[in-house]
């Protein structure tokens, strides 16, 4: 693919790292996050819902929050519990052959 055009984008150099940093660790380069967010934008000729103003609106967020406080002492997790370990196993569980849940 031949280069057509050029982005540049000014961010916040933490927000820039951050972002990096999660891209490499998916194995994705910023410019083909970027790409792939053009494609979409032409393939679908509207940008996603997360990406919409209103996504993240302060009264949004707030509810949120709020709804997870809530949830706040429901469960009682043991001290030693590692959350990934056990989401992992979880997805490992649902990939056995025959299981469908």
């Amino acid at each position: 693919m031949a280069v057509a055009g050029t982005i540049n984008v000014r961010l916040p150099e933490d927000l820039k790292r951050h972002g990096g940093q999660v891209l490499v660790r998916n194995g994705v380069s910023v410019s083909d996050a970027v790409r792939r967010l053009y494609e979409y934008l032409e393939r679908e000729q509207t940008v996603p819902d997360w990406m919409r103003g209103d996504a993240g609106a302060p009264d949004a967020v707030a509810r949120r929050r709020e709804q997870l406080r809530g949830l706040v002492g429901v469960v009682d997790v043991p001290v030693n519990f590692d959350a990934r370990k056990a989401y992992r196993a979880r997805q490992m569980e649902k990939c056995e052959p025959g299981v469908r849940s």
